[in-house]
């Protein structure tokens, strides 16, 4: 799961995991966050999801970290959003409407950007991970994001036998085990969503079950 795994997705147009629709989990669960309007969210390893169009249509401030330029480049064009890039040590950043994108290494975005989210929205970030690395997500969330902070969070579980991912199978007891420490964890939902996968259920699978979590960032002691 280097780095160039996923920019050769975006370069070769391989990229089964983008939705050009927007996730109905976000669409069903997100106003039990209780955010305020002009809330910002943080939405880690973004793509070109359509899901942060919707989130800014609520009125949110939308912080995207992704490390395809196609993609964020992508978004912009599709949802004409007019912007500036700037440069940063280390990334490219382009400001524009209610969205401000972070191109570069999830794990080195400046700590002042995490602790300025309300909220984290997270569809198809920790699926994408390797267990080390999910691990280290869980951990880098849990520095940075700042206490009362709300997380949206949607896993899938499958048979690992059946198909090696991404997207991998994140049981519902591997979230606990990630987040409980530093976040209360509540799940919201859980329900069969393979007929909504076709192309997972072209690469062998035969049962997939989506989860979604609602988390909230515990005081620090």
């Amino acid at each position: 799961m280097e780095q160039k795994f996923w920019l050769d997705r975006w370069e070769k147009g391989d990229i089964g995991f983008h939705r050009d629709a927007v996730h109905p989990a976000l669409q069903a669960h997100w106003s039990e966050l209780h955010l305020a309007p002009r809330a910002r969210v943080l939405v880690p390893l973004c793509g070109a999801t359509p899901d942060m169009a919707w989130l800014a249509a609520q009125g949110h401030e939308v912080i995207g970290v992704e490390l395809s330029q196609l993609a964020l480049e992508r978004f912009l064009s599709e949802h004409r959003v007019r912007h500036i890039t700037m440069e940063e040590p280390g990334f490219r950043t382009y400001l524009g409407g209610r969205y401000q994108f972070w191109c570069g290494d999830f794990f080195a975005v400046p700590d002042d950007v995490f602790a300025s989210a309300d909220a984290v929205y997270d569809r198809a970030s920790l699926v994408a991970l390797p267990p080390e690395m999910r691990r280290r997500y869980a951990a880098r969330l849990a520095e940075r994001i700042r206490p009362g902070a709300k997380m949206l969070l949607v896993t899938l579980d499958y048979d690992p036998a059946q198909m090696n991912g991404p997207p991998f199978a994140v049981p519902d007891d591997e979230v606990t085990t990630l987040f409980d420490q530093h976040f209360d964890i509540a799940r919201t939902n859980n329900e069969d969503a393979l007929a909504d996968n076709d192309g997972l259920r072209k690469r062998g699978l035969t049962a997939l079950t989506e989860s979604v979590f609602i988390l909230a960032r515990k005081a620090v002691a």
